[in-house]
């Protein structure tokens, strides 16, 4: 083999693992996610916690469809006010209203393929009266991944937050979570089941 041929083909080789890293490294900048979950509380506010989990007889292409977009989670946080930046990109920024109080959150994490996707986002105008309590800052995780061959799907909900009345805190979040779940598995003609797979 000639010098030549052997400099070409080197070159070829060090230009595709550039390309390879570079692609590798756009991929990791995607789907980085924030570090700081577990947020240390302001005086007055007490850190909080809770997962819901739920197990729905439908596809995940059905599902993250209805679930998966951080601009349109109209079946979760309700009508936007406005919003800045492109949907699932970190960094965008959306505003809606709870009842009267307005809630503007940031996209801190994201992931999504044809069987699982991941919105984490975080409270960025705290502190946030909400009914019997107030809450200075809040992060949250929804996870949807498929299961049972593609049967079905696991979807998870978890938060941290910081708040001064965590029991009121816990049972709304956790009565929200449940309709708002509750509505997009009826719309979605999705049985909710328990224990092993659906035959």
């Amino acid at each position: 083999m000639s010098a030549r041929i052997l400099l070409l083909l080197t070159s070829f080789s060090a230009l595709y693992l550039l390309r390879a890293l570079a692609t590798a490294t756009q991929t990791e900048i995607r789907e980085v996610t924030d570090t700081s979950e577990d947020p240390k509380c302001a005086k007055g506010f007490y850190p909080g916690f809770q997962f819901n989990s739920f197990q729905l007889a439908v596809s995940s292409a059905a599902f993250i469809n209805k679930t998966g977009s951080f601009l349109h989670g109209e079946w979760y946080s309700g009508p936007l006010s406005w919003s800045k930046g492109e949907d699932n990109t970190v960094g965008t920024v959306r505003a809606e209203l709870f009842e009267t109080s307005l809630l503007i959150e940031s996209l801190v994490g994201h992931y999504r393929s044809p069987t699982q996707s991941v919105i984490r986002f975080k409270l960025d105008n705290g502190p946030v009266t909400l009914k019997e309590f107030v809450i200075d800052s809040y992060t949250e995780e929804h996870r949807a991944m498929s299961i049972c061959g593609g049967k079905a799907i696991l979807f998870t909900m978890a938060v941290v937050y910081c708040v001064d009345n965590e029991p009121a805190s816990y049972d709304l979040f956790d009565r929200y979570r449940i309709d708002a779940v509750q509505k997009v598995a009826d719309e979605l003609k999705a049985l909710n089941f328990g224990g092993t797979c659906p035959h």
